[in-house]
């Protein structure tokens, strides 16, 4: 095995220390573009438990499936 000088190892790793940091960059990069590109194409699709539970809750209530204080009983429990 070839002897490497100290100088040569500080190189070196100084190298490798520089190509991961461009790697880890460009794997970040990719990862921020993908989320950003898809939020922006497809927008932001989920809605939250509460809200489609308060919106069933609600169609209930005006079909008279469930009384008033069913309703209030249920947004106090959706917190809303």
């Amino acid at each position: 095995m070839p002897q490497v000088s100290p100088g040569e190892l500080v190189l070196v790793i100084a190298y490798l220390v520089v190509a991961l940091g461009i790697f880890l960059a460009i794997v970040l990069g990719l990862f921020v573009g993908i989320r950003w590109l898809t939020r922006t194409l497809f927008g932001p699709r989920r809605r939250l438990a509460s809200e489609l539970g308060l919106e069933v809750l609600e169609g209930r209530r005006l079909r008279g499936e469930i009384s008033d204080a069913e309703y209030s009983e249920g947004r106090r429990i959706l917190g809303a």
